[in-house]
C-alpha cells in the first residue's frame, strides 16, 4: 500500500491532512463493511428488466420476449411461467398481494397498427393476467409506472405522455403532459410528494399527489438521461442516470444536489434502505454503494459484467436483475469492521 506523507506548515495543512486521512480510512474500511452480492441461478439467458414481490414468498421477474419467472419460496428458486405475452415486460408492480400490473412493450418490428405499449393486470396474485390498452393511445411508447401510497397510478413515456389510473382502478386516462421530454421513472416520497425523471436531465416534482408538476431546481444541471428515482422517506431521495450521474434531494424533490461518483458507466437503478445506506446499479455490471447518504460512493463486488437494470429489496432481501439472465442476491452477512488501535 502506498504511503502518503504531508509537510505541515500551518493549521490549514493540518485540517487538510485530517480530511484526507479520514477519507482514505473511509475508503479502506468501506469494503470490510459491505455485504456481498452473489450470483443466483435463474435458468434463463433473457434480458431481465424488472423484479417485484407481491408478498414475502411470491415474486416475479419480467423481461425480453415475454420472459416471466415466478418464485413461491422467497426467491430461492425461480420457475418459468406460461407466457401471457411475447413482448418485452418492462415493469412489474404490485399494489398489494393480489393486485398487480405489468407494463409491456411490443417489438418495434412487429407493431403494425398496434400501439407500442399496453398493460397486463392481475387480481389473483399473478395466476392470471388480463390485457388492458391505454385510452386515446397515440403510438408513443410508455416506459414506466408509478403508484402513490394512496393508490394513485401514473404511466409515463415518450414526449412526456402521461396516463392516470381512474377511480375504477382499471381504466387509464390520458392527461396533459407537464413536459415534452421522454420520462423514464417516477417515485412518491409520501401521500402527496413525488418526482418524475427522464431525458435532458428533467426532474419534475409534485406536492399535490400528482395533480400538478413543476420543474425542480438542480445544483448543477446536466442534459444526461436520468433513468431511475427512489425516495426513502418524505424528504430524502436519489436519482441516477447516464455517465454515472447521481442527484440527491433532502426536501421531497424540490431541489436536487449533484453527488460525485467518479464512475462513468450509465446507471439504471437506485435503491436506499435508509437515508445513509444505498446502492446504484448500471452498465457493465457496476454496483455502487454508499453508507454516507451519497457523499462517498465505492464499487461493490458485482460478480457480473452484464448490464444491470433494476435493484429492489423485498422483505429484507436484495435483488438485482439484468442482461443475460443475470440475477444477483444480497447476502445479509456482513464482515466485521476491523477495530482501530488507539
Amino acid at each position: 500500500m502506498a504511503v502518503i506523507t504531508f509537510a505541515l506548515t500551518n493549521l490549514n495543512d493540518i485540517e487538510m491532512r485530517t480530511t484526507i486521512i479520514s477519507t482514505v480510512l473511509l475508503l479502506i474500511l468501506a469494503p470490510a463493511s459491505l455485504a456481498e452480492w452473489s450470483k443466483h441461478p435463474s435458468g434463463s439467458l433473457a434480458w431481465f428488466k424488472t423484479i417485484a414481490f407481491s408478498d414475502a414468498q411470491t415474486g416475479f421477474i419480467g423481461g425480453s420476449k415475454g420472459i416471466f419467472l415466478r418464485t413461491d419460496d422467497g426467491g430461492e428458486t425461480w420457475k418459468p411461467q406460461r407466457k401471457f405475452t411475447s413482448d418485452t415486460i418492462r415493469k412489474i408492480y404490485f399494489t398489494d398481494d393480489r393486485n398487480g400490473w405489468a407494463l409491456c412493450e411490443r417489438d418495434i418490428y412487429r407493431l403494425g397498427s398496434d400501439d407500442p405499449s399496453y398493460l397486463m393486470r392481475t387480481e389473483n396474485g399473478g395466476k392470471t393476467w388480463t390485457k388492458i390498452e391505454f385510452d386515446e393511445a397515440d403510438r408513443r411508447r410508455i416506459t414506466s409506472l408509478v403508484f402513490s401510497k394512496r393508490g394513485f397510478g401514473l404511466a409515463m413515456g415518450e414526449m412526456g405522455t402521461m396516463y392516470a389510473l381512474k377511480n375504477d382502478r382499471v381504466t387509464w386516462e390520458k392527461i396533459a403532459p407537464p413536459t415534452r421530454f421522454l420520462m423514464l421513472d417516477g417515485a412518491f416520497a409520501s401521500e402527496f410528494r413525488g418526482a418524475l425523471v427522464g431525458g435532458g436531465g428533467t426532474i419534475l416534482f409534485t406536492e399535490d399527489a400528482g395533480v400538478t408538476w413543476s420543474k425542480a431546481a438542480v445544483s448543477k444541471p446536466v442534459r444526461s438521461m436520468l433513468n431511475s428515482v427512489y425516495f426513502v422517506d418524505r424528504n430524502y431521495g436519489w436519482t441516477v442516470g447516464a455517465k454515472g450521474s447521481i442527484y440527491q434531494t433532502v426536501n421531497g424533490g424540490k431541489y436536487w444536489r449533484l453527488q460525485n461518483t467518479f464512475s462513468n458507466p450509465d446507471l439504471n437503478g437506485v435503491y436506499f434502505k435508509d437515508s445513509a445506506n444505498g446502492w446504484a446499479v448500471g452498465d457493465g455490471g457496476v454496483i455502487l454503494r454508499t453508507t454516507t447518504g451519497g457523499n462517498v460512493w465505492v464499487e461493490d463486488r458485482s460478480r457480473s459484467r452484464n448490464n444491470l437494470e433494476d435493484i429492489q429489496f423485498f422483505y429484507g432481501k436484495g435483488w438485482i436483475v439484468g442482461f443475460g439472465g443475470t440475477l444477483l442476491k444480497y447476502e445479509t452477512g456482513i464482515r466485521n469492521r476491523p477495530k482501530l488501535q488507539r
